[in-house]
């Protein structure tokens, strides 16, 4: 068989390797059109298929999807892909010459082989990569490059906060205030927002058009609802803001009804504090749930919890700490002694919480593979995941769990992400609208840090 015609495709795409870390699945991504992989890649894919974490994982899905292609074909010559495309893996060009002291490494040979491919084809040649650097130089050697743009998420998507302000006359305000559901069509719009822009579990506030009275609701099997927990403290917390009212009422609805909570805004809206308060609730209090597991994203990236001394609980930790501050204050303000709980201290409550089951800390990477059942999952700092960690995580959710994620877009850690390419992002475009899903957004208004970390945050913006 001869080695794939350059002019047989409508576009080259070149894959650096950086692209099969972040997306194991990217080879399905390119519609028709001929991919080339350097040799140079499934060399460096081989030195990070015993990396921790999903750096590994991922890695290793790649390998696995090219030997099961080369079991279909030769993949030096060319081997078709399920998009009608073709897949070959490229070790010539070690003829190009690039700038005068450039290094002879694994970024430079991917560009040497993009640039013979770009004089030799007589169709557009485009080289894939997630490194900022990568795409500079390729432009310094007149090469097309592209950053990885199938997982990055529209800002569209990114602005949706689930909450939307309308008008009712008198009287349909007056008998919403009675308990009687209102239609989306009888309502008014000030912002001049479409009614059928209106999503399912999307929070509304209610305005008087006559006296300018407020109330709070939402949508739900397309009609105006109240709010069903307006006037519940969960473990004793008062809601302080429209914001954190809503994120109650998501948060205290039952699994089976609004199984995923995503809650998103900035330090200091109570993300963390109301999503423990609640969960706290259900389970320590009203046995809805087995217990609480919390879990966040290591912002270290991969580097492996097991060199740290401990249990589970004892490694994951540390990365919990913010969690942990959150739960002192909640056992602060309610006593669990009636269930057999030691007051002595803080810590002896929240161990108290621990040592009984009603919560759990896990390493994200354990939940692969898993069913979770029956229990609150609580994933903090949602924005450091990826995209492929999310929807490992979304997949964990079984019969009468509720999976409730939060993060700011704005304050992301991982050097691989930002604000459009990651878990968090990604969850939004996914199931903001659906019914099985409720989002809730906190504007800067809401949030309640103290003065002078609200004014650094201000100047520093």
């Amino acid at each position: 068989m001869a080695k794939a015609k350059l002019s047989d495709q409508k576009k080259i795409y070149v894959i650096d390797t950086n692209v099969f870390i972040a997306d194991p699945d990217c080879l399905n991504m390119f519609d028709d059109n001929m991919i080339v992989v350097p040799d140079t890649v499934i060399e460096e894919l081989d030195d990070n298929k015993k990396a921790p974490g999903d750096k590994g994982y991922n890695t290793r899905q790649a390998l696995r999807k090219f030997d099961q292609l080369r079991q279909r074909g030769n993949l030096i010559e060319g081997v078709q892909t399920e998009n009608g495309g073709i897949i070959r893996i490229e070790a010539d060009y070690s003829h190009i010459s690039l700038p005068d002291g450039w290094k002879d490494k694994p970024d430079n040979r991917i560009l040497r082989v993009a640039k013979g491919l770009t004089e030799e084809a007589d169709c557009p040649v485009i080289l894939v990569s997630k490194d900022t650097n990568v795409r500079i130089k390729s432009d310094i050697v007149g090469v097309k490059a592209e950053d990885y743009m199938h997982e990055m998420i529209d800002e569209d998507h990114l602005v949706y906060n689930g909450r939307s302000a309308i008008l009712l006359d008198p009287d349909l305000f007056i008998q919403f205030t009675k308990g009687t559901p209102v239609e989306v069509e009888q309502a008014q719009f000030p912002e001049g927002k479409p009614k059928e822009a209106l999503l399912e579990n999307e929070f509304v506030c209610i305005y008087n058009s006559a006296t300018g009275g407020t109330m709070l609701g939402k949508i739900r099997n397309g009609k105006i609802r109240k709010l069903e927990y307006d006037a519940v403290k969960p473990f004793g917390v008062s809601p302080r803001n429209s914001g954190q009212r809503f994120a109650v009422e998501a948060l205290l609805a039952p699994a089976e009804e609004i199984p995923l909570v995503i809650l998103k805004g900035a330090a200091g809206t109570a993300k963390t504090f109301l999503t423990l308060a609640c969960a706290l609730q259900q389970c320590a209090e009203e046995d809805c749930y087995r217990k609480v597991t919390i879990t966040r994203p290591n912002v270290e990236f991969d580097k492996e919890i097991g060199a740290l001394p401990g249990d589970e609980e004892s490694k994951v930790g540390p990365l919990l700490r913010g969690c942990m501050d959150n739960l002192e204050l909640l056992v602060d303000a309610k006593s669990v002694k009636n269930r057999g709980g030691n007051e002595e201290d803080l810590r002896s409550k929240v161990d108290y919480l621990f040592s009984h089951g009603y919560i759990s800390a896990e390493a994200l990477s354990f939940l692969r593979g898993r069913s979770l059942t029956r229990q609150i999952l609580y994933v903090d700092e949602a924005q450091n995941t990826s995209p492929s960690q999310m929807k490992g995580i979304l997949t964990r959710v079984g019969e009468g769990t509720k999976l409730v994620i939060s993060g700011d877009l704005s304050q992301i850690d991982n050097p691989r992400l930002d604000k459009h390419n990651n878990g968090l992002a990604y969850a939004l475009k996914l199931m903001a609208g659906d019914p099985l899903c409720c989002v809730v957004g906190f504007t800067e208004s809401e949030t309640t840090r103290s003065p002078l970390a609200a004014k650094v945050a201000a100047l520093i913006q």
